[in-house]
């Protein structure tokens, strides 16, 4: 399971390269998108820096020509994957529509979470030190980045969702990170009104 998911995870890696260039983002229609990006872009862009600087630097010294075309393709290889999680983190961000709420991180995780479940939501900051960035306590799972998240989902009833690798999972809190949190939470409670506004 894990094997299958992580060679899907990184076909879906690499064409969010091509969206990137199209400047393109995976939303359903009507769905406004929720940033989560701007924290990991300058750690993302310095890691592109250094893979290119030591692709270079490799190419300097004399390892003879079977090893330099390693060198290459083993180079060229974390220099898309690391380019793919750049563009990914953008093409697929969050989202909020009348329907449900998405809590993404890029093409690793996609948690789809029906309006009707929504209890609550509230912009509260947490630090999640020493913790997995996806880790699922109980009945909360937290979806942190750089271990921090300041967005919190209270559900209904449980959610049931797939983690990075296939793993099964299923949570009634759910934690997550949003560049600008007052408008994420602010977005998901006008779709958790606007049903009750229209309704006779």
């Amino acid at each position: 399971m894990g094997v299958r998911h992580y060679l899907r995870n990184e076909r879906r890696l690499f064409a969010s390269i091509g969206l990137g260039l199209r400047r393109r983002k995976a939303l359903a229609p009507g769905a406004v998108a929720v940033g989560y990006s701007r924290a990991q872009r300058p750690l993302l862009v310095v890691f592109v820096v250094l893979t290119v600087v030591e692709g270079l630097l490799f190419a300097l010294v004399g390892f003879g020509l079977v090893v330099h075309l390693v060198l290459a393709a083993v180079e060229l290889y974390s220099l898309l994957l690391v380019v793919g999680l750049l563009c990914s983190i953008t093409v697929y961000p969050h989202s909020v529509s009348m329907d449900e709420v998405r809590v993404r991180y890029g093409v690793f995780l996609d948690v789809r979470v029906p309006v009707s479940a929504i209890a609550g939501v509230r912009a509260r900051s947490e630090d999640h030190s020493g913790r997995r960035g996806f880790d699922l306590d109980g009945e909360t799972f937290t979806v942190a980045l750089s271990w921090q998240t300041n967005v919190v989902l209270e559900l209904s009833r449980p959610v049931a969702f797939t983690r990075p690798l296939g793993r099964p999972g299923e949570a009634r809190v759910i934690k997550f990170y949003a560049d600008d949190p007052q408008a994420a939470a602010a977005a998901i409670h006008h779709a958790m009104v606007r049903p009750r506004e229209s309704s006779p």
